[in-house]
């Protein structure tokens, strides 16, 4: 709602400024006329600043809502990953077990 009103405040003073900038063009501005014109556009910078920083505000509050609200990712199930290794690991562990087997075998206990 704040936004509102100080849009709608920008609003009417621009609307003030370019009046006074056609009877600026037309016939003038006297003394009191150009200070009151200079003050509405003090308050129009302060107002657009104001708003501005709102924007950015407001920006920032979206992003980090979109942020927190994006799914998280996920680990590649293991079936699906492309894991090299593995098939050297089964290899290994076969030669492993065939080195086992044949080390306790009761033929080989026979020949020492």
């Amino acid at each position: 709602m704040l936004k509102e009103t100080l849009q709608s405040e920008v609003t009417r003073l621009r609307k003030a400024q370019s009046l006074a900038r056609q009877h600026e063009v037309f016939g003038g501005l006297s003394p009191a006329e150009r200070i009151e014109y200079d003050e509405r556009a003090k308050r129009i910078r302060e107002l657009d600043e104001e708003l501005n920083a709102a924007a950015v505000f407001e920006y920032a509050a979206v992003q980090r809502r979109h942020d927190w609200n994006q799914p998280s990712e996920t680990d590649t199930p293991q079936n699906e990953a492309r894991q090299p290794y593995r098939s050297r690991e089964k290899d290994s562990t076969k030669e492993y077990t065939e080195s086992l087997k044949t080390v306790h075998s009761p033929k080989h206990r026979t020949e020492e």
